[in-house]
């Protein structure tokens, strides 16, 4: 509404400059009052002129209130006197351009007490490796106030620059560094962004020690507790048929007479030590087995077209689904990653395998198997229809020799695990009342490669 009376007053403006001209000309023509059109040429001069400059007035004020845009300056105060003044436009422009700065300046204060008060160092810096953020836990974490040069942060650690240099978006690492003579785990996160035109990094730090540490000891007491179990299972009948048959064999006095022994005695004495040895080789085949999960091969790397290697390991258990009545599915890309084969297809193995069992008794089960890509991992889900896995299971199904099987070793998945590890990857669990799913990472920015 206010804007018309800018218009307004350049069409009175070019009305009377009209108005005063053709009533000069008349004057000059028809009469003889020479000082009437002396002074009517004076006002149409005056007219024009103040045309000119109200004109040039509001236009000067434009620039200057664009200028002030383009520099963000929204300091100025534009005074009007009248509402038809274009200072009003201005005016009010200028109060949305100071209320938006004001709240621009309210949420990066607010980002920047959020980003200073979190206990995760963070970092940020440009394709010129110039530091622009450094918080305040990065400044306890390095030992330095206010980094701004990225070869400075070297001089500190050239194992972490090197392998932030190496990691791209969205790629997170644990390394070991020793910072201000403390050796820590940190856990890396990278986000790369572009601002501007201009390409940063920014880059996390959290030391997840006392975690590693506390998830460490956990794991031993379950380990050492599912050792114990076993143990005690071959050992305490191993002692207690030793001491039947030691007692079956001395007489009172402490000496032993193999003659008095009828025929029924010897038949215990003999299953007695047929008993002995079972559970010993029980014994010696538990300790084989943990053998085997502690000397686990270092992966022999080559490019390996996954969808064949899962399709070979499906075809192995071809008849035990076809005698199970089992339904598969299999969604597969035609894939190539960089993997031991034979290491990989002995996880699929362990998983295909207890997907099977769990199914079993399933009422129409269905296997499924998924192959998919994106932009960071190779991603391979295996999932059954089966009745779920309960939670008193699921924390303790990675325990090694931990079973709920009967005859089970319990080292499959724990073995399994481990093999991913070794290829910079990670198997996960979900599961519901409605299945369960066992899913292989496989990271696509990996520093593996073959002959390694």
């Amino acid at each position: 509404m206010e804007y018309k009376y800018f218009r307004i007053n350049i069409i009175i403006r070019i009305i009377l400059l009209l108005i005063l001209g053709y009533s000069a000309v008349y004057v000059i023509t028809s009469t003889h009052f020479w000082l009437v059109s002396f002074w009517l040429i004076l006002a149409w001069i005056i007219t024009l002129i103040s045309l000119i400059r109200y004109v040039e007035r509001s236009r000067r004020e434009l620039a200057y209130f664009l200028l002030a845009i383009k520099q963000g300056d929204f300091t100025n105060t534009y005074h009007f006197k009248k509402k038809s003044d274009l200072n009003y436009a201005f005016h009010e422009i200028n109060q949305v351009m100071q209320d938006l700065s004001r709240e621009k300046a309210s949420n990066l204060l607010y980002l920047q007490t959020i980003v200073e008060h979190v206990r995760v160092a963070v970092i940020c810096f440009d394709s010129d490796y110039k530091i622009k953020l450094f918080n305040q836990a990065a400044t306890s974490l390095f030992g330095k106030q206010r980094i701004s040069s990225f070869k400075t942060l070297e001089s500190i650690s050239p194992l972490i620059t090197s392998s932030i240099l190496k990691m791209s978006n969205g790629e997170k690492e644990l390394i070991k560094a020793n910072l201000n003579g403390k050796l820590m785990n940190l856990s890396m996160l990278v986000t790369e962004f572009k601002l501007k035109g201009k390409d940063y990094k920014l880059v996390s730090f959290q030391d997840i020690k006392s975690e590693l540490e506390a998830n460490e000891i956990e794991s031993w007491q379950k380990l050492i507790r599912v050792l114990t179990h076993e143990i005690k299972n071959s050992v305490i009948p191993i002692s207690t048929l030793s001491e039947v048959i030691l007692q079956m064999l001395r007489t009172e006095n402490g000496n032993v007479d193999l003659t008095k022994l009828d025929q029924e005695s010897i038949e215990d004495i003999v299953g007695g030590i047929e008993t002995i040895e079972s559970r010993s080789k029980g014994l010696a085949n538990f300790v084989s087995t943990y053998d085997q999960l502690t000397k686990i091969p270092k992966p022999k790397l080559k490019l390996t077209n996954i969808k064949h290697l899962i399709n070979n390991s499906l075809n192995l258990f071809k008849s035990d689904l076809d005698r199970s009545n089992i339904k598969i599915y299999t969604i597969l890309t035609d894939t190539s990653i960089i993997i031991d084969s034979d290491l990989i297809e002995q996880v699929l193995i362990n998983l295909i395998k207890n997907s099977i069992e769990a199914i079993k008794d399933t009422e129409n089960p269905e296997l499924r198997v998924k192959l998919e890509n994106s932009e960071h991992e190779v991603l391979l889900t295996i999932e059954d229809n089966g009745p779920g896995i309960p939670d008193e299971i699921l924390e303790n199904i990675f325990v090694p020799f931990y079973s709920t099987k009967e005859g089970g070793s319990g080292i499959g998945l724990s073995l399994s695990r481990q093999i991913m590890r070794l290829h910079k990857g990670q198997l996960s669990v979900e599961t519901s009342s409605q299945g369960t799913a066992f899913q292989l990472h496989f990271p696509l920015t990996s520093e593996l490669s073959p002959g390694e």
